[in-house]
């Protein structure tokens, strides 16, 4: 039998329905968000076991705060610095107290005038479905399952990602669960600007309350790298290039809109139920500041396999672009020809880091095409300016695919090895039409996306003409 609601919990329920309520929105990103005097939402956080409610807002001196809300038994309070002064005012729920103190202000300097509404991608925790027995992966703290989002009158079949912390976890285990939200969060920030054919769909995230969970586009097909290492072997070089040129695709996609993906291999790239390659997994990804020269970004690279780094991130401080992406997707490559197996797969990690350095990479499988061959040693260029763009590279192969079907005709279906995946039917083996997607994606990663510091969508990048956040009229 479940036990009835405390009081306290009570007074949290209809918190979810609030406009301005964030739920688990990361402190940073919260602060990013209130810019302007008398601008505030409402966010959870956790210290330890405990799950505090916090008001973020904007003071009259442009300077962030963060109220921290209290529970005494009986009513909510905002809680006192200093505690000689007892507290007046007391409310049985939040959304009664915040409605207070938005047309009472709460100090002299403090307004909560005009509330950062909630955006659409916030999804609800009880339209998202999912059971144990779906399980898709698991990582430290993290599990992914396949499940259903009830969107209006639809219900879709969807991938959820959960963020999970154990009921008895120790403090250090509390705090690296909390760190695993955080970067949850962070992907699901990422993912939210992005909409391409050959990138994982986002379609939102529910943290009102624990667990968080992101539910993203359901890829039938499974992960690249398990499909290589079962039907490599199998699989003809022309559909293992189909395979590159959907992922340099997706990638040049992603480089237009200034994303370095820092962590591109076949483990990261899905399979949809249409047989086409996806890329995924943006946990380390970040996007460009437009001042950093080329796109750079100083960065840890302690979560990242050496294998897939090109040498500029091997050194201190590790440095990270779309010319270090451009290095990995040689290594995908490497991958996808030679079914799957990684490069010095027996090796020590300092001595394949050695090697790395030195550009002493390994030969590519003897059946791989000689110009892929070619390609791949350009994109291994230690210096990273001499490296091809993703534009270049994706005509490239776009131009050798169509070179190999000229001469020796298309792939039959039933020959496909994707094909043969359980929930995966590919309807034509290669269909793309290369109008001027290279030319307009170059262009666009050149100059058309900037990074509009200081707006209500921190990181994100938007055409020139940045359209306004969602906030409330101030009362």
């Amino acid at each position: 039998m479940v036990p009835p609601p405390s009081q306290k919990e009570k007074g949290k329920k209809n918190l979810e329905s609030a406009e301005w309520y964030h739920g688990f929105r990361p402190k940073k990103d919260a602060c990013r968000l209130v810019c302007e005097p008398g601008e505030f939402l409402v966010r959870a956080t956790d210290t330890g076991p405990k799950t505090d409610i916090v008001i973020t807002a904007c003071d009259d001196n442009r300077k962030k705060v963060n109220l921290v809300l209290t529970y005494d038994g009986m009513n909510w309070h905002i809680k006192q610095t200093n505690s000689t002064n007892p507290i007046k005012t007391k409310f049985p729920t939040i959304v009664e107290l915040v409605e207070h103190y938005r047309t009472h202000p709460p100090s002299k300097h403090l307004r909560l005038s005009k509330a950062i509404l909630r955006p659409e991608w916030m999804l609800k925790h009880e339209n998202v479905i999912y059971e144990e027995k779906d399980k898709l992966g698991q990582g430290n703290f993290c599990s992914v399952y396949k499940g259903l989002w009830k969107r209006g009158g639809d219900v879709n079949p969807v991938a959820v990602k959960i963020s999970q912390k154990a009921m008895n976890a120790t403090d250090a285990e509390s705090e690296d669960a909390k760190e695993a939200r955080i970067a949850m969060m962070h992907e699901a920030h990422i993912m939210s600007f992005f909409a391409h054919e050959h990138v994982v769909s986002f379609f939102g995230v529910a943290c009102d309350h624990q667990p968080v969970l992101v539910v993203m586009e359901f890829c039938a097909g499974g992960d690249l790298l398990t499909h290589l290492i079962k039907q490599g072997r199998k699989t003809e070089d022309l559909e293992k290039l189909v395979y590159l040129f959907e992922g340099s695709r997706g990638m040049l996609y992603l480089h237009s809109k200034k994303c370095v993906h820092r962590d591109l291999a076949a483990r990261n790239c899905l399979i949809s139920s249409t047989g086409r390659i996806k890329i995924a997994d943006f946990g380390l990804s970040k996007l460009i500041d437009d001042v950093e020269p080329e796109g750079e970004t100083n960065s840890s690279n302690a979560h990242v396999p050496v294998r897939w780094m090109a040498p500029e991130t091997l050194r201190k401080p590790p440095v990270y672009s779309q010319r270090s992406d451009v290095w990995a997707f040689g290594v995908m490559a490497y991958e996808i020809f030679n079914n799957g197996v990684k490069p010095w797969p027996d090796e020590p990690v300092k001595y394949v880091a050695t090697q790395i350095r030195k550009g002493n990479m390994p030969k590519l499988p003897e059946s791989t095409p000689c110009k892929v061959v070619d390609l791949v040693s350009r994109m291994w260029n230690t210096q990273a300016d001499k490296r091809p763009r993703m534009h270049a590279i994706a005509k490239e192969l776009c131009s050798i695919i169509k070179e190999i079907t000229t001469t020796q005709g298309a792939m039959k279906h039933d020959n496909l090895t994707i094909n043969q995946i359980m929930g995966v039917a590919r309807d034509a083996f290669f269909e793309f039409d290369d109008s001027s997607e290279f030319e307009s994606s170059h262009s666009t990663c050149d100059s058309d996306y900037v990074d509009v510091k200081g707006e209500k969508n921190p990181g994100v990048f938007i055409r020139k003409k940045p359209r306004e956040p969602k906030v409330e009229k101030e009362k």
